[in-house]
């Protein structure tokens, strides 16, 4: 049995159990509903039909541009074609003045290279007058690719100049290395220039440690005095008498950090040492907090150190 069989029995049985007045009344719903799917199905008719023509409206449209796309095209391949064709006449023109023009530079690069050359024997003299000893080292060494190529022929005489003018900045800075009115930051740059000149500092090394050593007993010494004066009637304040040992404990610090890069193998040495430092600061410091001094003075007391620890961090 068919669904409109079923809904053909279904509408007999209603029928045959409806009177005329519920006939009439379904008839006018019926008649309603049946009005109301006509003016939809207009209403669809007309938006479909507005849909078709704009759709065949965007078609005409999309083939008109791609009509006038294709003549675009066609006259931009124009364009480009004729804007190479004029770029290649153009290096064409330009080929043999820019072949020129490169080569001049060359030849520029080169004899400002040989000017160097020729004026690094009185350059170093300028910079060892000057003690700008790092400079002179820093153009030594530039110089030195072209002394091993052609020291032995075209600059014979400038490489002669050149070695004798570093020699005397090799003695200059030994003798920064060891002198006493140097700070020992100092002697530490001196070293490093040395090596940078393959000057064996090895054989340095053990008089340095000794003068390193050495400081490090003045700064516990100038530390003890620092705490007598402080704890004297009337004493100088901490904080004011301080900023000078700060400065030496930073320079200690720096010459630690320069012999680490200067000296690999001694690193247990320069640690010993730095041990030793705070160690015996540390130690100053509590038999003095024992006195009961003032909060001031306690972080006076402990402030020079800082700097040593945080400029020996690796």
């Amino acid at each position: 049995m068919t669904a409109l069989t079923v809904a053909l029995l279904t509408a007999g049985d209603k029928v045959q159990k409806s009177n005329l007045e519920g006939l009439l009344q379904r008839h006018v719903d019926m008649a309603a509903e049946i009005k109301n799917l006509d003016t939809d199905l207009q209403m669809l008719v007309y938006e479909n039909y507005n849909k078709f023509v704009s759709a065949t409206d965007a078609i005409k449209r999309m083939k008109n541009n791609i009509v006038g796309m294709e003549t675009n095209m066609e006259q931009l391949l124009e364009k480009i074609m004729s804007v190479q064709s004029r770029s290649d006449g153009v290096n064409t023109s330009l080929f043999e003045k820019r072949e020129h023009i490169e080569k001049l530079h060359r030849t520029r690069n080169l004899l400002r290279k040989v000017q160097f050359i020729y004026d690094l024997p009185a350059t170093l003299a300028k910079c060892t007058k000057s003690e700008a000893y790092a400079d002179a080292v820093k153009y030594y060494i530039g110089a030195m690719p072209i002394f091993k190529i052609y020291g032995d022929s075209s600059f014979l005489d400038c490489k002669r100049a050149s070695e004798e003018a570093i020699a005397i900045i090799i003695k200059a800075l030994q003798g920064k290395v060891f002198s006493d009115s140097e700070s020992i930051q100092a002697r530490a740059e001196a070293v490093m220039l040395l090596k940078q000149l393959d000057f064996p500092v090895n054989n340095l090394k053990e008089q340095l440690f000794e003068k390193l050593e050495q400081f490090l007993v003045d700064l516990h010494l100038e530390y003890k005095e620092i705490r007598y004066a402080s704890s004297g009637l009337g004493g100088i304040p901490v904080s004011a008498s301080s900023s000078s040992h700060e400065a030496s404990i930073r320079e200690f610090a720096e010459a630690v950090r320069a012999y680490r890069v200067i000296f690999p193998d001694s690193e247990q040495q320069l640690f010993r040492l730095a041990k030793e430092l705070a160690t015996k600061h540390f130690e100053a410091t509590k038999q003095h907090i024992k006195k009961q001094v003032s909060s001031t003075d306690l972080v006076a007391m402990l402030r020079p150190l800082s700097p040593f620890f945080r400029d020996s961090e690796p």
